[in-house]
């Protein structure tokens, strides 16, 4: 049995299938499997990756009906034996240290169920777009599992294709799901809700393509809403599974989602907090809303962060760790999207 499976789901692929795989069989960790479960492609994916798999008796190619990407990586999880699992997506690359560097991670610590890396994001049709470029130097900052749960509601915290996680705990939560946000940033939440810890290897390990095609652009489970649908589930199956006094962070068009949502749960929430002078001393849905100097006269279970301003959570981090000492990040407060 091989100790690590590459899965690579990929439909109509030609392009750069043969540049993800022989990144994969390229590693300096030789122990391994890579199956490639073919979802429906209509080109010449199968030929490539079949040509492929006589040249190096690791690939294995499994050709089936188009099903989407959480059917195809759910089946593929069937047909791997390895203990870890590395994802990979048909248009990336591993570099060959990939494996080498996440492995022993995640054998010396079995609270770890996920290892990702730093990743470089690329194109071929000019420079990362601002937002993407943005995303990247954000995850790729987060390196201990302190980081992940600090950061876990801001937006997925793990680069999926980077990323190499243990095949029994993810199928012991049920594997991927098909919901109406994102299957990566689910299982994320849903790891993390069960117990296990995330780690990043500070170093790029894997290239990234970025393509205007890209779901997270073309998909609605991919949008703003939808990851916020994730993050309001993981909050009610977690900190807020029963009513409590919630402190929103943000009276704009950010916290209002949130506002809306609490109520509509049945959260109470004793204040608003918000910078501009306009606002303080209204009101956001029967709320008060508040200057940040009044924080710790409140009384409340949480805090949520809801600010889209960039630049903003510093700040208000700085804030936060200056007004309620007393309150931890990733316990008594959460920034969000």
């Amino acid at each position: 049995m091989p100790r690590t499976s590459f899965l690579i789901p990929v439909k109509n692929g030609e392009k750069t299938i043969e540049v993800a795989i022989r990144s994969a069989m390229a590693q300096t960790d030789r122990d391994i499997e890579i199956v490639v479960i073919n979802d429906g492609s209509t080109d010449k994916t199968s030929l490539i990756v079949r040509a492929l798999s006589q040249e190096d008796g690791r690939v294995r190619l499994y050709d089936r009906p188009w099903g989407g990407i959480v059917s195809a990586m759910n089946f593929g999880l069937t047909m791997c034996d390895g203990k870890f699992i590395a994802r990979l997506d048909a248009d990336d690359q591993a570099l060959p240290r990939r494996l080498e560097r996440q492995l022993p991670l995640l054998e010396a610590d079995p609270t770890l169920g996920v290892v990702d890396a730093e990743v470089e994001m690329f194109r071929e049709d000019g420079p990362v777009p601002a937002g993407m470029s943005h995303y990247a130097t954000w995850v790729n900052s987060l390196h201990d599992p302190a980081d992940f749960d600090r950061e876990l509601l801001i937006d997925s915290p793990i680069i999926h294709p980077a990323a190499t996680y243990r095949r029994d705990v993810v199928q012991n939560i049920g594997g991927y799901r098909d919901l109406e946000h994102p299957e990566d940033y689910d299982l994320w939440l849903r790891l993390h809700a069960a117990g296990y810890r995330f780690r990043k290897v500070p170093e790029v390990l894997h290239r990234m393509r970025d393509r205007p095609e890209r779901l997270t652009r073309t998909d609605p489970r991919y949008s703003q809403e939808a990851m916020r649908s994730a993050r309001q589930m993981w909050l009610s199956n977690t900190i807020l599974s029963s009513p409590k006094r919630v402190i929103v962070w943000g009276a704009g068009k950010e916290g209002k989602h949130w506002i809306r949502w609490l109520s509509a749960c049945g959260h109470h929430i004793p204040a608003v907090v918000d910078v501009a002078e306009r606002r303080i001393g209204g009101t956001r849905a029967g709320s008060p809303v508040i200057k940040p100097e009044d924080l710790p006269s409140v009384t409340a279970d949480l805090c949520l962060v809801a600010v889209g301003a960039r630049g903003a959570r510093s700040e208000i981090r700085a804030d936060l760790a200056r007004l309620r000492p007393d309150w931890r990040e990733g316990e008594q407060w959460w920034a969000l999207r």
